[in-house]
């Protein structure tokens, strides 16, 4: 699964989309806003060489007290003064209507952006987005591009703007001589070509440093997070993850500002000769009104004509190197999103169990069933056969490593084998309705979810059409022994559950995981295969035994698949399927691993020795 690569020409044009579509109504409105704001100065500048103009044709012709009858003489005067002021005043008022639009267009950007990106990362069927390196880079790029692309917005009515102010000054530099704005174009094409480069250079470093970031951020939450606090306290660690977190930014920061710098100094050295382009319009003016060809006035006007040229540019040219920038970091969001999962969902629905199946088939079977982790150089299951019969429970056991969760993702469909076949009542897993499937599947994860979100939600999402129904949720929490939380917990099933909340409680990790165990009972009335991932981790003797006695009374006439470490949870069982590195060593019953002396015989007589 490799991301397709995107040139900045390709990544700015869908930005550019994804913006216009995002905010149509807030651009339409800036660039109205633009227009007024760009094109005022130029009209300005004109309406004060008239003024210019006309006083100095009018000075010293009346007498102090006849100066506002001899203004009120001269209409073209009276026009230009009335409407310099004017415009003045309404380009100063329009500021806060276009810091108002600017928020709106950042606001509307980020939350259609997110959405996209939310949308893409939950529609993800597998789970390999999260548990490869790379992608997981990928993901961090694509974050950081969610700002960026917010910027882009900025940019584009600031280059709005900047086009607005360019062209009108332009029109109005022509009339100097027609190589003015040519002069002053050309000695600026250095600056943007030398800006470009190291935008580039700026965004390889973000690029390749991406694992950085990430385990930045990994750290930041380790220090921040509640998860780790006691620990971090307790063990006195503070220092080294600060120690581990400064050095990585430094690390960063030191090769960014390597390029920086040297940006700066190329766009400055460039600058300078810029702005030699300024000078030659500048004295070519000069030294025409000396003689005579223009008025003061048009020495004001023109000298503010071309300084009001070079800052337009000086915009376009910053937002030209800013969108290249953007068009680079925005990227890995169009990556993400043309991302196809190697998991899609198949179309075929699933037998019901009450229909007959193929009678040479029925359960689940693996055949030939090997898997390989994205970027893995080496099997963790190979040539895996077993065949799990109707209402038959299974124990997988074995060392850490040996593969057992991963046996528990490929049945659950997180992944496909990259060889061989499951089969579910003689259908392929990959041809079966995806949705249909997994809602065949009450599972209990080793990592199960703490979700912060409230008692009913927590239990009730294991189910959605229960959600709402007391009597069931009631039931499972009964089940899972602990209904007792609803009477002690002031709010009841309605009380948030996590110290993030607002008023949110924190459950023990055996409670938490009885919750988890209640979540996927309340999926019972349809599940056919039942799925434990170390159920019983974090509950103690006394609480696992009666976990086990609810495992007995709900497997009953289900296929149910338990992996634990704790081996006395596999004697309920009807086959214990021993793994060790990626294969079956050894399958059957308690009573016969016993009694074949094997490496069964080895781990339950070794476990057993430390309760004795």
């Amino acid at each position: 699964m490799n991301p397709k690569d995107l040139t900045p020409l390709q990544a700015l044009q869908r930005s550019l989309g994804m913006i216009v579509q995002a905010a149509p109504t807030e651009l339409k409105k800036l660039a109205l806003l633009n227009l007024l704001t760009g094109a005022g100065p130029s009209i300005t500048l004109f309406l004060g060489k008239v003024v210019i103009d006309e006083v100095s044709r009018l000075a010293g012709q009346v007498g102090s007290g006849e100066a506002i009858a001899l203004l009120w003489s001269q209409p073209l005067l009276l026009w230009s003064l009335g409407l310099s002021i004017g415009l003045n005043l309404l380009t100063d008022s329009v500021d806060s209507v276009g810091s108002s639009l600017f928020a709106s267009l950042r606001d509307r950007v980020q939350g259609f952006v997110q959405s996209k990106v939310l949308h893409k990362v939950a529609a993800f069927d597998d789970i390999v987005l999260f548990e490869s390196p790379d992608l997981l880079n990928l993901l961090q790029l694509a974050e950081k591009g969610i700002a960026r692309l917010q910027r882009l917005s900025f940019i584009v009515a600031a280059t709005l703007m900047g086009i607005f102010t360019f062209i009108p000054s332009v029109l109005v530099s022509i009339t100097i001589n027609w190589w003015v704005p040519l002069v002053l174009l050309l000695s600026s094409i250095p600056s943007i070509i030398v800006e470009m480069k190291y935008h580039k250079k700026s965004w390889r470093v973000e690029e390749t440093q991406a694992g950085v970031t990430r385990e930045m951020d990994i750290y930041a939450r380790v220090l921040t997070g509640d998860a780790y606090a006691k620990e971090l306290r307790l063990f006195s660690l503070q220092a080294v993850l600060l120690d581990r977190w400064q050095g990585l930014f430094e690390r960063m920061f030191g090769r960014m500002e390597r390029v920086r710098h040297q940006g700066a100094l190329a766009v400055m050295l460039w600058a300078l000769v810029g702005g030699l382009g300024v000078t030659l319009p500048y004295v070519y003016v000069v030294l025409g009104v000396l003689q005579g060809n223009y008025t003061v006035g048009d020495l004001a006007l023109f000298t503010g004509i071309i300084l009001q040229v070079r800052r337009s540019l000086y915009i376009l040219i910053a937002h030209t190197g800013d969108i290249y920038d953007v068009a680079l970091a925005t990227a890995p969001i169009f990556q993400l999103l043309d991302l196809e999962p190697r998991l899609t969902s198949g179309a075929t629905p699933m037998r019901s169990p009450c229909l007959p199946s193929n009678p040479l088939t029925p359960g689940i079977r693996l055949q030939q069933v090997s898997f390989a982790y994205p970027g893995g150089d080496k099997p963790v299951l190979t040539g895996i056969d077993l065949h799990i019969q109707p209402g038959e429970m299974i124990a997988l056991v074995g060392e850490n490593g040996a593969g057992k969760t991963t046996f528990a993702k490929l049945l659950c469909r997180l992944y496909d084998p990259i060889e061989g076949t499951i089969f579910w009542n003689g259908q392929d897993l990959r041809s079966l309705s995806l949705p249909d499937l997994r809602s065949r599947i009450a599972v209990v994860m080793q990592d199960y979810a703490r979700f912060p979100a409230t008692l009913r939600e927590n239990v009730g999402w294991g189910f959605l059409p229960k959600l709402q129904e007391d009597a069931a949720l009631l039931t499972v929490l009964q089940e899972a022994g602990i209904d007792h939380l609803v009477s002690e917990l002031e709010n009841g099933l309605e009380t948030p559950l996590g110290k993030q909340l607002e008023n949110g409680i924190d459950l023990s990790g055996g409670q938490w995981q009885r919750v988890a165990i209640a979540r996927s009972l309340l999926r019972l009335s349809q599940a056919e295969l039942l799925l434990f991932d170390e159920p019983t981790a974090a509950l103690d003797p006394k609480n696992e035994q009666e976990i086990y006695d609810i495992f007995r009374t709900i497997a009953r006439g289900r296929m149910t698949v338990i992996v634990s470490h704790r081996l006395a949870l596999a004697k309920l069982a009807d086959r214990i399927i021993v793994l060790e590195h990626g294969r079956i060593v050894e399958s059957g019953s308690h009573d016969a691993l016993m009694a074949d002396g094997d490496r069964y015989h080895a781990m339950f007589t070794r476990q057993a020795s430390s309760y004795m």
